[in-house]
């Protein structure tokens, strides 16, 4: 199930519609400086929390809402008469989570004043209360790669004084040190782990009337980089990998960090690309490159092989090995998207001269879009050399040899290797007996049921890629020929 958000004259923008997956794992939403990556993070938490719109968005014109809809249920932000945010259904979507921003906005930060830090400032430390050893251990372990640095950790009740949430101290060296003293990364890390403490705790209540009414669980994490050393960063990440795993949250990410975007699987990569017009496109899905090409340092390669996604890369690697090209030569092979990302990001690459004089770049595409992008890589007047893959898309490929024209020795090979206990013969009986594979001319409809089956087994398309890969160098076709003698070309 997916939440659909549609967001209309916010901020930077304009208009825009997404549909955000709720199914559990790591989400990130990316793109360049000002394209709105902070205000769709807000706007989506709208679905789970009561916001003070005009603190989070600043002023905005009475044309402005936010729709969320979710499980035949729909939720509006919009304004009055007196230009006034306010909601006009106040229906439970069933959709729980929390938000965090790096800098001003979140959770932890609600309860901040002057007067109120002055207050917590004068706690009485009898009142403090052990931090539970969840928040304890995890913050030592993924600040400072040590579950027991901080040894001793406080936190006030929810009474305490007039502040509505736990706020937390701990003690080093003898000193209590407040949340409102503590690093920016450690302020930020302690409230994520408080959130997630208490949405934890209300998870294991099954019984409860809460449990029972929750469909979906989301958190929202916006640029949290800016605030964790990329150690840390990344064991955040393998902890919120954990977390979303053992209680089915959708983690999303607002990040231009190379590295947290290089840990997300291109399906659930969201590039919000801002154009001339002041129109927002949701690219879904995009391949890290694509999605962090301003911000790739490829200097030091001899050359840098554009492709579209993770099977180009694979028979390119493989030819590369094969045949002996890699020999004193640094050479990376980079999925960009498709076959347009791949000639833009050679465009950009040229143009702004990313890669320095001493790189060299070339592309490869897949093999059924020759006409294609021949003329759309004459629309940019981009130079750069353009080869073919031996085979269209993955999908595409498989479609054909399994169901159109199938091919008996892959059937055999898929068969034998990958799908061993539902038989690809019961897969492709169930696609065909589906009304969607009548108009199912790109594959994507038997890729999910054949990727429903990999998961199901602990697999993933690396697997089937590999495979394939293997079985299209055993046949030796003409079309490989080419595109060996293609890159032994540009390489040598």
């Amino acid at each position: 199930m997916n939440l659909e958000l549609e967001i209309n004259k916010v901020k930077c923008i304009d208009n825009v519609k997404l549909s955000l997956p709720l199914s559990p794992g790591l989400y990130a939403i990316t793109g360049q400086n000002g394209s709105g990556k902070s205000t769709i993070v807000a706007c989506a938490s709208s679905v789970f929390l009561n916001l003070k719109q005009d603190d989070y968005f600043g002023p905005t014109g009475p044309e402005a809402y936010i729709k969320s809809e979710f499980d035949g249920k729909t939720k509006i932000w919009s304004k009055d008469g007196h230009n006034s945010w306010f909601c006009d259904v106040n229906s439970d979507l069933g959709l729980v989570g929390f938000y965090e921003g790096s800098l001003i906005y979140g959770f932890r930060f609600k309860d901040t004043s002057y007067d109120k830090l002055h207050e917590l400032d004068k706690v009485d430390l009898t009142k403090l209360l052990p931090a539970n050893d969840f928040i304890r251990k995890n913050m030592g372990r993924i600040l400072q790669g040590d579950e027991e640095y901080y040894e001793k950790l406080w936190r006030t009740s929810f009474t305490y004084g007039r502040f509505t949430s736990h706020l937390f101290f701990y003690e080093k060296d003898g000193k209590k040190v407040s949340q409102f003293h503590m690093s920016t990364g450690e302020n930020l890390l302690v409230s994520i782990l408080n959130s997630l403490y208490i949405k934890n705790k209300a998870h294991n209540k099954k019984a409860s009337v809460f449990y029972n009414r929750v469909k979906a669980r989301m958190i929202f994490l916006d640029e949290i980089e800016l605030a964790l050393h990329p150690s840390a960063l990344k064991r955040l990440v393998q902890f919120l990998e954990d977390m979303s795993e053992q209680f089915s949250y959708a983690v999303y990410f607002s990040t231009h960090s190379v590295e947290l975007i290089g840990c997300i699987k291109p399906e659930r990569i969201f590039y919000i690309e801002r154009h001339v017009d002041n129109s927002t496109e949701i690219l879904n899905p995009c391949y890290p490159a694509y999605a962090t090409r301003n911000l790739y340092n490829h200097e030091g390669y001899d050359k840098v092989i554009l492709v579209e996604d993770d099977l180009a890369r694979s028979i390119i690697t493989r030819i590369l090995k094969q045949e002996k090209l890699l020999n004193n030569r640094l050479i990376h092979v980079l999925p960009s998207g498709g076959y347009t990302h791949v000639i833009d990001f050679a465009d950009d690459v040229v143009k702004n001269n990313l890669l320095g004089n001493k790189t060299s770049v070339c592309m490869v595409v897949d093999g059924d879009v020759k006409k294609e992008a021949l003329a759309y890589r004459k629309s940019k007047q981009v130079s750069v050399p353009l080869g073919y893959l031996p085979i269209p898309s993955l999908e595409k490929y498989l479609l054909n040899a399994l169901v159109k024209n199938v091919d008996h020795e892959l059937f055999r090979f898929l068969g034998n290797y990958i799908f061993l206990q539902k038989s690809l013969k019961e897969i492709i009986d169930d696609y065909t007996k589906d009304q969607g594979s009548l108009s199912d001319e790109k594959g994507k409809l038997l890729f999910r049921y054949l990727s429903d089956e990999l998961t199901s087994r602990r697999k993933s398309r690396e697997d089937l890629v590999e495979i394939v890969v293997d079985y299209l160098f055993d046949k030796k076709t003409q079309q490989m020929e080419n595109t060996i003698n293609f890159l032994k070309q540009e390489v040598i």
